[in-house]
């Protein structure tokens, strides 16, 4: 293979573990694994969380969670975005659990289930983030309407905050405190009814607001979303998690380049020294960022893209082409076509077409 991307179902395993172990008794763990599993592949990443010890799967749409029952998923699956009405069937059929918003789609599911087996269904409240959800105002009096509807059950409200780490702490915890009031009076109608507010970023900074779920996404996948908590703690809130996702291009080309010399498109870089050039098929399709631009590897002055080759970086050449990028491979000794090069790439834009190798 000329690319592919490597996965190991031991560390999305392990990192589920170490999620697991960081919750407090009776807490729920739901591994979201929307966007065929950030790009690891939906079936494979839910099977090793659940192994891990997740309890539940959540996915965005209705058509992702089939594509999961397809493939011989068991495990209750939740809906995280509120469905269409029209696909109140799709929901029933595959034993999924709905997020609701609005009546329209209420009574859709109504129709389907009954007094004697209601259907179980999850209720999200709009707390700022304005993408969907029962505004708080109106929360109270939606819920006496979903109560009148005796063939659904809501298992659990649930919300997401539009909450950026170190940036507005104060008004997130503000904002939980009122979403647990109101979801705390809802219980009237269904006593059992969990709440779940805490994804990946709540989940480290604000860890007393784990409440009765978490929704675990870019910590399954190795990715601390916050700063904070480290600074705060001196150290990570779910130590020892690593990362999954592997990328990996051959080398097919390496060439020698002068200094003065101009290469790339649109002689767009000028050679500043004496370099041996490596050639690889991999670009922006593939999820390559399309920087750098400017002098070659630099987009500020803190940040450059590279690959690893044999343990040493080998930093971008001018900006990815769609499916080519060129790497300095000067400080890299003995680089010759074959050699495979690590690269870092945005997972979910990873062409769904690359393989995937599963560990």
């Amino acid at each position: 293979m000329l690319k592919w991307i490597e996965i190991d179902r031991r560390v999305i395993k392990a990192n589920a573990a170490a999620i697991k172990r960081e919750l407090r008794p009776g807490v729920k763990f739901m591994a979201v694994v929307k966007a065929d599993g950030y790009g690891h592949g939906a079936a494979e990443v839910s099977r090793a969380a659940l192994a891990g010890g997740a309890d539940l799967l959540g996915v965005l749409t209705a058509g992702e969670g089939a594509q999961l029952r397809k493939a011989g998923l068991k495990a209750p699956i939740v809906c995280l975005a509120p469905s269409l009405p029209d696909e109140a069937g799709e929901i029933t059929k595959h034993r999924l659990i709905p997020t609701v918003d609005g009546l329209p789609l209420a009574r859709a599911l109504a129709r389907r289930g009954s007094a004697a087996r209601p259907l179980p269904c999850r209720v999200d409240m709009d707390l700022g983030l304005r993408r969907w959800g029962v505004e708080p105002g109106a929360f109270p009096a939606f819920t006496e309407k979903l109560a009148a509807l005796r063939s659904l059950r809501p298992l659990a409200v649930s919300t997401h905050l539009a909450y950026t780490p170190r940036k507005n702490l104060v008004e997130a915890g503000e904002k939980l405190r009122r979403f647990a009031a109101l979801a705390g009076a809802a219980r009237r109608y269904w006593p059992a009814l969990r709440t779940d507010a805490a994804n990946s970023a709540v989940f480290c900074d604000l860890p007393d607001w784990q409440l009765d779920m978490v929704r675990i996404g870019n910590l399954l996948y190795g990715i601390y979303p916050s700063k904070y908590y480290l600074e705060k703690k001196g150290g990570p809130p779910v130590p020892g998690l690593e990362r999954p996702w592997k990328f990996f291009a051959r080398i097919i080309s390496v060439k020698k380049v002068r200094r003065g010399e101009s290469l790339g498109y649109s002689s767009e870089y000028v050679a500043t020294h004496d370099m041996r050039v490596a050639a690889i098929p991999a670009g922006y399709s593939d999820g390559l960022s399309m920087e750098p631009a400017g002098a070659g590897v630099r987009i500020d002055p803190g940040a450059s893209y590279w690959g690893v080759l044999r343990g040493r970086r080998a930093p971008f050449i001018g900006r990815p082409g769609i499916i080519h990028t060129l790497l300095d491979v000067t400080g890299v000794p003995g680089a010759a076509a074959g050699d495979p090069v690590s690269l870092h790439s945005r997972r979910t834009a990873a062409g769904a077409k690359l393989p995937r190798v599963y560990r």
